[in-house]
């Protein structure tokens, strides 16, 4: 019976990279996103951040 490999060298033998473009393209669009709603919303973004922060200063 063989023993059990260690974590480690199950990690090491592992060939897949995962799903990077992916990720950074989730990321980039994100921002496009928020920054899309900044600009158009910008007057009602900043005073609802203000009226929030006012209320716990």
């Amino acid at each position: 019976m063989k023993a059990p490999k260690s974590v480690l060298e199950r990690f090491a033998q592992r060939t897949e990279r995962g799903d990077v473009p992916g990720w950074v393209m989730i990321t980039v669009m994100t921002i496009i996103i928020a920054s899309g709603i900044l600009v158009i919303f910008q007057d009602r973004v900043t005073s609802f951040l203000n009226d929030a922060l006012n209320q716990y200063m």
